[in-house]
């Protein structure tokens, strides 16, 4: 009937039944399984030199694999100033990261409970335009309520991360005196019209990371929680420098042009500057334009210097063997106040400048050649474990020198036991320590002589944290007293310095920096205090 009338509207319906028809029958006719789908998303990729980070800073009594830890990372202070008018300055963030390793995390900074994760790295990034330190955390995927936590942190619930510290100094941003006993108060305004500011303090002289917690509220704004493992680099800016040029960070060697050759230099924390000595007298100006105080520049004149035009170099404040902080060097020479006491001039090595061999550099304004050492891309990795400060080394490709040329950082890693060591003249060290007794014996292998030291109630995570251990030199005829079977870490001695009765050396390797062993007097018998000299 509709198809007689032949009107527009049967025509379309009669076309859409035929439609309907035909595609019923064309799916009817196949088999269709079931569809099984899984709508979470797949865990975070866990790279194996996080793993490697963990089993090396935390030193757990089984090393750790991917499959037995989940990781996040927490984006835990910012250079802003937070909540209770107090901030963590970008010169501290590095020494920041170094104590937040091994430290535990908690939940709510709440001390009657055990810790939920424990940080093993930490890094200096740039997200939304301030410097921020990001925290790397992990937890045993076997605990109880493990993967609860990671389900409260990936869906967003536990969002936000505070720290709990030490420190001794709290610098205000005014007057740069102890806020505690200056005029000025916290997040109070001073000032008016274009000269007003808000009044902070500064947390300087920080001594110790207590530990991270998981909270409600973070007292630094934009603090998060996150599962982006990749470790990030960023860019920091040359402070001084009127150009604006920056030293770009590099995670690896192999970032750099494999057919140049590369100057390398420890790097150092201070003001870049340069340098004019002549018959006349010294000047130092930064590397801004700006001279220093004459008074100042005249206490690094040296009848001994030699002669020198613009010669740079960088002006490290020094408090005792402690380096301080460029902005602290700024202060010192500006006249305010400052934990600096006296300053060194350390120059970029220049053909045509040496200073003589036996040239004093133990005054109060001293003047020193920056060690460095020129190499190839495959040979950076060593010579920048040889010369490393705990801030890195600076690269520079031959020939594109400060101040034109701003260069590379790069800081490179802690090597384990795995990894190939750089080859070394001086010697090497094996350090045997006991879980059961807590003791240790450190072995020093320098020219084919062993001297040994038992060192009493040991603990390698305190020994990176600044801790002092008594010690007792081993007789000659003492031999090794701690089998294969307890653990054991090993590495070269890149430098040794023995004097009558003290020791120092610069070690690489599992343990990584400068150690003393100086001599003390205790209950009338000879011993020593082993520890590892701090940044």
């Amino acid at each position: 009937m509709f198809l007689r009338k032949k009107t527009g509207k049967t025509l379309m319906i009669a076309a859409l039944y035929s439609f309907v028809k035909q595609r019923t029958e064309v799916i009817m006719s196949f088999d269709i399984g079931r569809i099984t789908a899984h709508l979470a998303e797949p865990d975070v990729k866990i790279t194996t030199e996080l793993i490697r980070l963990i089993n090396v800073n935390i030193d757990p009594p089984s090393p750790l694999e991917e499959k037995d830890v989940f990781v996040r990372a927490m984006y835990v202070v910012s250079d802003e100033v937070n909540s209770f008018g107090g901030c963590f300055p970008a010169d501290e963030h590095e020494s920041l990261c170094r104590l937040l390793i091994d430290s535990p995390v908690m939940v709510g900074h709440r001390k009657d409970s055990l810790p939920i994760g424990r940080n093993f790295h930490a890094a200096v990034v740039e997200r939304q335009g301030r410097l921020w330190v990001k925290s790397y955390f992990y937890w045993l995927r076997n605990a109880q309520g493990a993967e609860t936590l990671k389900e409260n942190i990936d869906g967003g619930i536990y969002k936000e991360c505070s720290i709990g510290f030490t420190f001794l100094f709290p610098e205000c941003s005014i007057c740069g005196k102890d806020i505690r006993i200056c005029e000025h108060q916290p997040l109070e305004h001073y000032g008016k019209d274009e000269n007003e500011k808000v009044c902070h303090f500064n947390y300087r002289q920080i001594e110790r990371v207590l530990e991270t917690s998981l909270v409600y509220r973070g007292a630094t704004p934009e603090t998060s929680i996150s599962k982006e493992l990749q470790r990030t680099t960023t860019v920091v800016k040359i402070k001084a420098d009127a150009q604006a040029k920056v030293e770009q960070v590099i995670s690896s060697p192999v970032e750099l042009d494999a057919d140049c050759r590369y100057l390398v230099t420890p790097h150092y924390d201070g003001l870049p500057v340069l340098m004019t000595c002549s018959p006349e007298g010294t000047t130092i100006s930064i590397s801004d334009g700006t001279e220093l105080s004459q008074t100042v520049s005249d206490r690094f004149t040296n009848r001994r210097l030699p002669e020198m035009n613009n010669a740079f170099g960088y002006l490290v404040g020094m408090r005792g063997r402690k380096r301080c902080s460029a902005d602290q060097a700024q202060r010192f020479v500006e006249g305010k106040s400052s934990p600096v006491t006296r300053l060194e001039i350390r120059l970029f090595p220049q053909d045509d400048i040496q200073l003589p061999v036996d040239f004093p550099n133990k005054q109060r304004y001293a003047v020193r050649m920056l060690r460095s050492n020129t190499t190839d891309v495959a040979g950076i990795a060593p010579v920048a474990r040889a010369l490393s400060t705990r801030a890195g080394v600076r690269i520079w490709p031959e020939g594109k020198y400060p101040p034109e040329f701003p260069g590379y950082r790069y800081n490179p890693p802690i090597i384990s036991d795995n990894h190939e060591e750089p080859h070394c003249e001086s010697g090497y060290y094996t350090l045997k320590m006991s879980a059961e007794t807590g003791r240790g014996q450190l072995s020093l292998t320098v020219k084919d002589s062993v001297t040994r030291f038992d060192i009493r109630q040991f603990n390698l995570a305190r020994l990176a944290r600044g801790a002092r251990f008594i010690t007792d030199r081993s007789s000659e005829s003492t031999t090794d007293i701690y089998n294969d079977e307890l653990m054991a870490v090993s590495g070269p001695v890149l430098e040794s310095i023995t004097t009558e009765k003290a020791y120092s050396c610069k070690l690489d390797g599992s343990l990584k920096g400068v150690f003393f062993l100086q001599p003390i007097k205790l209950n009338d018998k000879e011993r020593f205090l082993f520890y590892q000299q701090m940044a």
